[in-house]
Order: C-alpha cells, then sequence, then structure tokens
C-alpha cells in the first residue's frame, strides 16, 4: 500500500517513517521543485536612492517626490520595507522637470 492509497481510505492513520527516508524523501522533494530566481524588477542595492538622497540631488522638496509617485511620474519601490527610487528612473528626469 502506497501513502497515495493510503489517504483515499480517510480516517485517523499513524505514518511511522525512518529519519533517513525523510532526508532522503526532502532531497528528492527540493531538487525536483525550480529555484526562484531573483525578479528582474527587483533592483540590487547600489541601484537605489533614498527619499533624502533625491531630495539634495534634485533640489525638491519630499512634497513633490510625494506628487511624482501619485501622478506616476517618479514612482519609488518597495525595497527592504522601505520606499526607494531607482538610479535609471532618476537619470530620465530633465532638469525642466525640477
Amino acid at each position: 500500500m502506497d501513502l497515495k492509497q493510503l489517504y483515499e481510505m480517510g480516517g485517523d492513520v499513524h505514518v511511522t517513517v525512518r529519519l533517513e527516508d525523510l532526508r532522503q524523501w526532502h532531497r528528492e522533494l527540493t531538487a525536483a521543485v525550480p529555484s526562484p530566481s531573483v525578479s528582474p524588477a527587483l533592483p540590487q542595492t547600489g541601484e537605489l536612492y533614498t527619499r533624502k538622497q533625491i531630495v539634495a540631488l534634485l533640489g525638491v522638496d519630499s512634497s513633490t517626490l510625494w506628487r511624482w509617485a501619485k501622478s506616476g511620474y517618479l514612482v519609488p519601490v518597495e525595497y527592504g520595507g522601505q520606499r526607494r527610487y531607482r538610479v535609471a528612473d532618476v537619470q530620465q528626469i530633465g532638469p525642466h522637470d525640477r
């Protein structure tokens, strides 16, 4: 009888498994699951500015950043539970936009 048949029988079933068998099952299971890849949208550290850095760099007020985010002009990304701005997005802002 295999596990599928035990499951289909229902009821209260107790199964005893040796630790080595459990480890082997874990190795097989993790080998079968593809490893998660890093999302391309997730920026690397060093490619992000903080709000304070943007304020100093662009010479704008924090309220301007809030307004730009609301309008979709310069939208921060959530990174580590904090808002950061992509360097590439900031570089696209021209001097006339400040």
